[in-house]
């Protein structure tokens, strides 16, 4: 998909897997450090939103959140979110609605 999208001008770089350490971590940063905001919080009170440890597509392998240009994809408008849309079915991911950059082999 990264060689489809390079070939249509269009640079995307992005990051899958994350263990559960780094989920809880990425939490504590977006969500606050209370055992609440870590376990409990709703991901969308987050922000960026954040999945609890332990249901996030990405502690599967299974999401990638994509950068363009170095930068997290946040806008609809933005070039690399277009070609994502237009494009990702083919290679089998999918968007979450709530959040640009997240894409996903079932959307959520």
């Amino acid at each position: 998909m990264l060689a489809a999208a390079d070939g249509d001008g269009v640079s995307l770089e992005g990051s899958g897997w994350r263990s559960s350490d780094e989920q809880v971590a990425l939490r504590m940063e977006d969500c606050g450090t209370s055992e609440y905001a870590i376990w409990e919080m709703p991901s969308w009170e987050c922000s960026p939103p954040v999945a609890h440890p332990g249901s996030s597509m990405h502690e599967q392998g299974l999401a990638v959140d994509f950068t363009s240009g170095g930068d997290l994809i946040r806008s609809r408008s933005d070039p690399a979110y277009v070609w994502l849309d237009d494009n990702a079915a083919r290679f089998g991911f999918y968007n979450l609605p709530s959040v640009p950059w997240h894409w996903s082999t079932t959307g959520s």
